[in-house]
């Protein structure tokens, strides 16, 4: 018997070492969650493989006094960050920094610091042992590869979102911010973005906020004129065509076809009217018209139209106007703008969840054209109570006198954005002559293509989405809305689109991750309280009773 007993305990220890031993070498995780909360995708998980040098990770999420939501987001980034270093082994290593910790000078000089690459504080009021303070805490990590350091912000910022869902977006999230930095740090080549000029494009003050926003995630950006080269650089990795108002030339259009043929990537953010609010200076209307830009044949062979019209939507950004002068001083008033449509995420695609609504101006609706191979996916659409005007438009100021009828504003979800993926078939197939033919293909480096390899463009039916405000000489924060001083998605979006246009890991898949809220209902909660105070009393000291009692009747039946 007492041999059995201690052969049973050496099974077990042997069983406990073996299985010890397996897992140095063996890395095995059970996620049992519904939503698979717990799992890396597995690009993720192929990088963190591929590390070559240390990925060193600083947490300034932490601290006493969190409150509840943030302290859930510090254990979920604690969560995550384990898991990447489970797959990178020594080469990840991560901190958490509170820096209250500091001593005054050195804090200051942190919190500048932190300022300076792009982490922002967010105030606190927390609870001491005698009175409430305020504090402040960096709601983001620094990260640092090779020399190079990148911040993320690992608290999202939605407006009309409850702290519930804000806490799970953000959540649901970290993998993708603390995946894509280590990507854009592990980058040997920066992306290449090229911006188109010479056709009246937006202007380098007009993209100085998505120009910055480029340079902060480690792009090469640069201005190209079309008409200079007599081929687009290949070394470039996107071409971004940013409200262009004068008409492409067929040689223009034949190199950014062969750009796309050679497997390019093109971001199209056009207008498909002439519509400005500055034609509305000094008069009360003007006629809104079909923009020629001569990009209609190639735009629709690659399978999309930009349509002459124009979005008028119930959920808008206002324009100010001035009502009346006080001691020389003009008093300015915002009013409802039905030419200004706000466009939500479709919740298709990576590209667009958990962002911010997009504001836009006098924008158009877009069509997609039978392509076979191409799929085509859409990214911003109207809100549900929308409508669109036929070319030509009359653009009436006194718009604002008069209260929308709901009933006239029944075409919901129009399409302002679309993703194209596939193989694209070129505009010029079978209009070029043969002698036109021998002269390009006897160029240096250049080779009339007729079909591209699998590539990706982006088509945005409002240039405005990419241009900022400029006050005083600089650029304002790409999204920002001078009248309402309301944030809205833009520069996130864009961002977006060039990131998945040069995401060759599909990093940006792992956006979609979704963590289910389970809210307690809190009329329940308080309906029920005293009931589950009392069964959590009594259950359990009625259960060790009847534990005590089977366990005394046992013993006494078998040794009486």
């Amino acid at each position: 018997m007492k041999n059995n007993k201690n052969l049973n305990i050496i099974l077990v220890l042997a069983i406990v070492l073996i299985v010890n031993f397996l897992g140095s070498f063996y890395y095995k995780r059970f996620d049992l969650t519904e939503e698979k909360r717990y799992s890396l995708s597995e690009p993720t998980k192929e990088f963190l493989n591929n590390l070559d040098d240390i990925v060193s990770v600083q947490v300034y999420l932490t601290g006493s006094g969190l409150p509840s939501g943030l302290k859930e987001l510090e254990h979920s980034t604690d969560d995550i960050l384990n898991e990447f270093k489970a797959y990178a082994g020594s080469n990840f290593d991560y901190d958490f920094i509170d820096i209250k910790d500091y001593e005054d000078e050195a804090r200051l000089e942190v919190e500048s610091y932190l300022k300076s690459q792009g982490l922002n504080p967010i105030e606190l009021n927390t609870v001491g042992d005698d009175e409430s303070q305020k504090s402040k805490i960096f709601p983001g990590v620094l990260m640092s590869y090779k020399g190079r350091t990148i911040s993320s912000i690992l608290l999202e910022s939605q407006v009309g979102k409850n702290q519930f869902e804000v806490i799970n977006n953000s959540i649901a999230l970290l993998e993708y911010k603390l995946a894509n930095s280590i990507q854009k740090l592990q980058r040997r080549k920066q992306p290449f973005v090229a911006f188109s000029q010479g056709n009246g494009e937006l202007d380098q003050l007009q993209l100085g906020s998505v120009l910055d926003a480029l340079q902060q995630n480690f792009f090469k950006v640069e201005g190209i004129d079309l008409e200079t080269d007599y081929r687009i650089n290949p070394a470039i990795d996107i071409l971004v065509l940013a409200k262009p108002t004068e008409a492409f030339t067929e040689k223009d259009k034949f190199k950014i076809d062969q750009f796309v043929m050679q497997g390019g990537k093109v971001l199209w953010a056009i207008d498909g009217m002439n519509a400005d609010l500055d034609s509305l200076q000094g008069q009360e209307f003007f006629m809104a018209n079909e923009k020629e830009l001569n990009l209609t044949d190639i735009l629709f062979k690659y399978g999309i139209r930009v349509n002459d019209d124009l979005i008028q939507d119930l959920q808008n950004t206002p324009i100010s106007l001035i009502t009346g002068n006080v001691n020389g001083q003009p008093q300015m008033k915002n009013f409802p703008w039905l030419f200004n449509p706000i466009l939500f995420g479709s919740k298709q695609h990576a590209i667009v969840k958990n962002i911010e609504p997009v504001k836009s101006s006098f924008t158009s609706t877009l069509d997609t054209i039978k392509n076979k191979g191409i799929k085509k996916t859409p990214l911003l659409t109207t809100s549900p109570y929308s409508k669109a005007l036929l070319n030509p438009v009359r653009v009436f100021l006194g718009l604002i006198k008069d209260q929308p009828n709901p009933e006239n504003f029944k075409q919901a979800n129009l399409p302002a954005a679309y993703l194209l993926e596939g193989k694209f078939t070129s505009v010029f197939k079978g209009r070029l002559t043969e002698k036109y033919l021998e002269t390009v293909n006897s160029e240096k480096d250049l080779k009339y293509i007729e079909t591209s390899p699998e590539t990706k463009m982006i088509i945005i039916s409002d240039g405005d989405i990419l241009s900022n405000d400029v006050e005083k000489g600089k650029p304002l924060p790409l999204g920002f809305d001078r009248n309402t001083g309301s944030n809205f998605g833009n520069k996130n979006f864009i961002i977006n689109c060039l990131e998945y246009l040069v995401d060759d890991n599909n990093i940006l898949e792992t956006r979609n991750k979704e963590i289910k809220l389970r809210q307690l209902d809190a009329v329940k909660v308080k309906e029920e309280k005293v009931f589950w105070q009392q069964i959590n009393l009594i259950l359990p000291s009625l259960l060790l009773i009847i534990f005590g009692v089977i366990y005394f009747y046992i013993r006494k039946k078998r040794f009486a």
